[in-house]
């Protein structure tokens, strides 16, 4: 990288462009450990405090990630960049109905109270929404925390229990509508085809956060995975391993104290499903650290379950 020294320009941010265009441009793919602090700003010939505003500044942006005595990491960035692109499209559609409306007339102030007026009506609808989401362990119970619209109802329920309990079908009745995981979504419109719900199959996938962590530990020793369900210790093993992350995984599943007592002291951080946190924070050597493995849809299914969400409401009114 090369500074202009002409420009005009403050050092920090024309080593932030750097920075991201080396990023964007595939140069510095997601994990990638950027160069030291004090070791970039020697081989440009800036101060230390340039290359931490650059480094600030785009941590702050999502682009990168610092780790206290690890070093700074490029963050996967497809997803931002890909809310950025639909930002834009989203404003150029804006800009043309604003267009259209000062062409028949209107003011913009008159435009800007439609949009408010209209949105504030979608709101309402979504906020009367009830959905039931089928999963196939324990632990995702607790991971239904998504970002569906303000006060849409999620009701999350253990497919064993659908398949059990004609009571189970029962509390389905009153849903607007149904959602789970694509492997199990015929059997689910098998189950449940008498009640002319409408449902839908999505893709989950792991947080970011979560996987960032996982590639930024030291594999030295082997990492503990501690479960509640086979099937969500399989999930884990098949979403790392799509990671691109092969790691030596000691599997407990349901353990008790003296089972997580042995075992621990031996590896060199757990991964745990989240509502088995505090069971293991009992018992956790000094400075492990812990990463809480949780699940969410991806992109496109969120937005698919919102935009269904609205066609439903639109049918009913």
């Amino acid at each position: 990288m090369d500074l202009d020294r002409k420009s005009g320009v403050p050092y920090y941010i024309q080593l932030k462009e750097q920075i991201r265009r080396r990023i964007t441009q595939g140069i510095w793919p997601a994990g990638t450990k950027l160069p030291p602090e004090r070791e970039l700003a020697v081989s440009l010939a800036v101060s230390r405090n340039t290359v931490s505003q650059a480094y600030k500044e785009l941590e702050s942006e999502g682009i990168l990630s610092s780790a206290r005595g690890k070093g700074t990491f490029v963050e996967d960035t497809s997803q931002i960049l890909q809310q950025e692109g639909r930002k834009e499209k989203v404003l150029r559609i804006v800009d043309l109905a604003m267009e259209e409306a000062v062409g028949l007339g209107f003011s913009i102030d008159d435009f800007v109270s439609f949009v408010h007026v209209r949105g504030m009506e979608k709101k309402e609808l979504l906020s009367r929404m009830k959905v039931a989401f089928i999963v196939t362990n324990p632990e995702q119970l607790a991971e239904v925390n998504w970002n569906l619209g303000p006060g849409v109802s999620l009701l999350p329920i253990l497919l064993s229990e659908l398949q059990e309990s004609p009571r189970t079908q029962e509390r389905l009745t009153g849903m607007d509508m149904v959602i789970t995981g694509v492997t199990h979504l015929a059997e689910v419109k098998i189950l449940l085809g008498k009640l002319r719900i409408p449902i839908l199959g999505i893709s989950m996938q792991p947080k970011l956060d979560t996987i960032v962590r996982i590639a930024k530990l030291s594999m030295g020793r082997g990492l503990a995975l501690v479960c509640e369900s086979h099937q969500f210790a399989e999930m884990v093993k098949g979403a790392l391993r799509q990671a691109g992350l092969y790691l030596m995984l000691k599997t407990l599943i349901q353990p008790d104290e003296t089972s997580l007592s042995e075992v621990l002291p031996e590896c060199g951080a757990v991964i745990l499903a989240p509502r088995l946190r505090f069971q293991v924070e009992k018992v956790l050597p000094a400075n492990m650290e812990c990463i809480e493995f949780k699940f969410e849809p991806d992109a496109g299914s969120l937005n698919l379950i919102r935009g269904l969400l609205l066609e439903l409401k639109g049918e009913k009114l």
